[in-house]
């Protein structure tokens, strides 16, 4: 089990353009085969948005982190939704400061932590191979990854598959 740092050119991560107005997929971090993520309640989220003009996004766009299973379309939600406002015009280097970060927390919303209590998949207990977590963003302009202004980061908890299995196999006994 390791910390990996999550951003738009990490490996297992594609980036797209978001829809104006919409509830949308804008990077995708696809979990490998032999490998389980996980993340942690209060994960700090490090973000920079612009568009294709390089202006930096709307303070009212919204942005959360989800997940989706590796068959069907459902998104569930898993981090409560923040306002942009709270990363616009703050540099990465503020961002990453440990003393500033309480604002830009990643939380778990009500149902995701029900998920993890119930024993369901969940982002708090663990993704597998082909599930996607995902960063979604509502904003009535179209961020551009072209553009190197555009950045984020988070940790995510990695395990191999057999650490996965082995902590599942000890919860069950």
């Amino acid at each position: 089990m390791r910390k990996e740092n999550i951003h738009q050119n990490y490996a297992f991560v594609s980036t797209t353009p978001n829809i104006a107005g919409a509830d949308s997929v804008i990077a995708s971090l696809t979990v490998p085969a032999g490998r389980a993520y996980r993340m942690q309640d209060g994960n700090p989220l490090v973000l920079k948005l612009v568009d294709g003009a390089g202006n930096e996004i709307d303070r009212s766009a919204e942005i959360w982190i989800g997940w989706q299973g590796p068959v069907g379309k459902n998104i569930s939600q898993a981090g409560r939704t923040m306002n942009y406002g709270i990363f616009r015009r703050i540099s990465i280097t503020e961002q990453e400061n440990i003393n500033t970060q309480a604002r830009r927390l990643i939380e778990f919303d009500d149902e995701e932590i029900a998920r993890a209590q119930r024993g369901e998949v969940s982002l708090i207990t663990g993704l597998t191979s082909d599930y996607k977590v995902l960063l979604m963003l509502r904003s009535p302009q179209v961020v551009n990854w072209a553009n190197p202004g555009c950045e984020f980061n988070f940790d995510m908890v990695v395990l191999t598959e057999d650490e996965f299995l082995a902590e599942k196999k000890g919860i069950e006994n």
